[in-house]
């Protein structure tokens, strides 16, 4: 299933539970549920019981190994404007929090797609959670330097394992 169908019972689930739950914390177990609805149960599950009867966004993203989208957000500035030492002091405080280096070229991916979704489909980009962040790196960008951007960061994924260590790995794509 798409993450936008398997969001939508989660938080009609934590409703009707009353269980508190911040906003961007269901659709990351959606997207971690990589489609399967027992799945996205299982993390919720997990989730809730991690966050004592509460779904928080900070525990869902550890207990995920999730990346805060605030260093996404922070790493596709800089690419726009250039500064490679913005780019390796990101990497290096990323690294002092111990951030899963994979997820963290997912996350970028991720952020590119939906830059391409907002310069090439605008009316489709209503479900885009962060819409605003996104569309001011539209008017940035240019289409071909979205889609270059998210090939080298699939590419770098994939490329991770051969890495001398994923540091090092995530920064050479950067």
């Amino acid at each position: 299933l798409p993450p936008q169908l398997i969001d939508e019972p989660l938080t009609a689930i934590v409703g009707a539970e009353k269980i508190a739950a911040d906003a961007p914390a269901l659709p990351l177990i959606a997207r971690a549920a990589h489609g399967s609805m027992r799945g996205a149960l299982s993390l919720l599950d997990q989730a809730i019981a991690y966050g004592d009867g509460e779904v928080r966004d900070a525990v869902v993203r550890g207990m995920l190994g999730a990346v805060d989208t605030e260093y996404t957000y922070r790493i596709v500035d800089a690419l726009i404007a250039n500064d490679g030492r913005t780019l390796l002091a990101e990497v290096d405080a990323m690294a002092a929090r111990s951030v899963a280096f994979p997820a963290a070229l997912e996350e970028l991916a991720s952020l590119f797609h939906r830059i391409a979704i907002v310069q090439m489909v605008p009316d489709s980009a209503g479900t885009i959670e962060d819409i605003e962040r996104v569309r001011g790196f539209a008017e940035r960008m240019t289409p071909e330097a979205v889609q270059l951007d998210y090939q080298i960061c699939v590419q770098g994924r994939a490329d991770l394992a051969l890495a001398p260590d994923e540091a090092t790995g995530f920064s050479m794509p950067l």
